[in-house]
């Protein structure tokens, strides 16, 4: 699975300015698939590092109110990481990473890449939370500057709770891709 984000990302990035960053446009159904947890909670912290291996991420870590893939329980701790941070008074930007807010709600897909969490294609992969007045909840995508998105099954929002849950568990049942790219690049490997 590695060397199939390898090979996309270094296919994307040969082709955009130095100045934005470019992923898959995914379904939602594409985004649970390659997804080992998709949690909604809240942002407890955020913390600056320096991976060897990556260089400057944030550490975030969210308190779980629900995984739609049913791996973590409401209440539990849960980090991943993001490629944008600040170390040591150094700043790192990936443009078009996330933007968190500690404190704040959020619905992230988080996928594992050897072993460490990540949010999966920047900020393609956050949705900010929307509550009605009765309590029902929806989500958007918090797509930030930057990010240039390629492909036609990208969908912004917003996608009620029930209406995500529905399609998380339908990727689920059906794990073939529905952006031919990954098809494709899955039947390569």
């Amino acid at each position: 699975m590695k060397r199939l984000w390898i090979g996309l990302a270094a296919l994307l990035l040969a082709a955009v300015p130095a100045f934005a960053s470019t992923v898959i446009g995914m379904s939602v159904e594409d985004h649970a698939r390659l997804s080992k947890h998709v949690v909604l909670g809240t942002i407890v912290s955020q913390i600056g590092i320096d991976d060897p291996e990556m260089g400057i991420e944030t550490a975030v870590t969210i308190k779980v109110k629900h995984d739609f893939k049913q791996l973590a329980k409401a209440g539990e701790l849960l980090t991943f990481h993001i490629r944008s941070g600040e170390f040591e008074g150094v700043i790192s930007t990936a443009v078009g990473e996330a933007v968190l807010q500690t404190g704040r709600p959020a619905l992230v897909f988080i996928e594992d890449i050897d072993g460490k969490l990540y949010n999966i294609g920047l900020s393609s992969g956050v949705w900010n939370v929307l509550e009605d007045k009765k309590g029902g909840m929806s989500f958007t995508r918090a797509l930030q500057d930057g990010l240039e998105v390629v492909g036609d099954t990208f969908e912004m929002g917003p996608i009620s709770f029930a209406g995500l849950q529905g399609r998380i568990n339908a990727s689920i049942r059906k794990p073939e891709f529905d952006n031919p790219m990954l098809r494709d690049a899955r039947v390569e490997n």
